[in-house]
């Protein structure tokens, strides 16, 4: 006996499974892999948009990031501006209030030192007055001879300053 026998059986059953193949690869292999395919391109093209909706977003990403670098450092330049511009102001309405103080004292040295002169004139003229009326009383002869001359003294020391 031989290990390998051929019989009708077997030649049938090879023809069917032959025919099985043939019709699997005729109706559904070709099919089959076209929509494996097809799915396979599907999933690639997914992929691909995947990624390239990821490099899209990244730099979005990276757009905003610098847009927000620079709002930030605009928005610090502004600050700082405002910052220097409120020094000034604060320097130039301390500058305006020394200048106006200077001249508020400036104004009252003048007037005191108006109504100091005025004082004197009129110290002066009061003495002179005083001076006049002992004259008069002494040329009158009211006073006695001791008194003459303790006022004309006091008159005269009071004069000379």
């Amino acid at each position: 006996m031989d290990m390998f026998e051929i019989n009708l059986t077997s030649v049938v059953q090879l023809m069917s499974f032959l025919l099985l193949l043939y019709f699997l690869k005729k109706f559904l292999y070709d099919k089959y892999f076209e929509v494996m395919d097809a799915r396979k391109e599907k999933i690639e093209g997914e992929i691909a948009k995947a990624e390239q909706l990821r490099k899209e977003a990244e730099k979005l990403k990276n757009e905003a990031t610098e847009e927000l670098r620079k709002i930030r450092s605009e928005a610090d330049s502004i600050i700082k501006k405002a910052k220097d511009e409120a020094e000034n102001i604060i320097s130039d309405a301390k500058k305006k209030a020394e200048d106006e103080a200077s001249k508020i004292i400036a104004a009252a040295k003048d007037e005191i030192e108006r109504q100091r002169a005025e004082m004197i004139k009129e110290v002066e003229q009061r003495v002179g007055e005083i001076a006049v009326a002992l004259a008069m009383k002494v040329l009158k002869g009211t006073l006695d001879e001791k008194a003459k001359r303790e006022y004309l003294v006091k008159v005269l020391k009071g004069s000379e300053k």
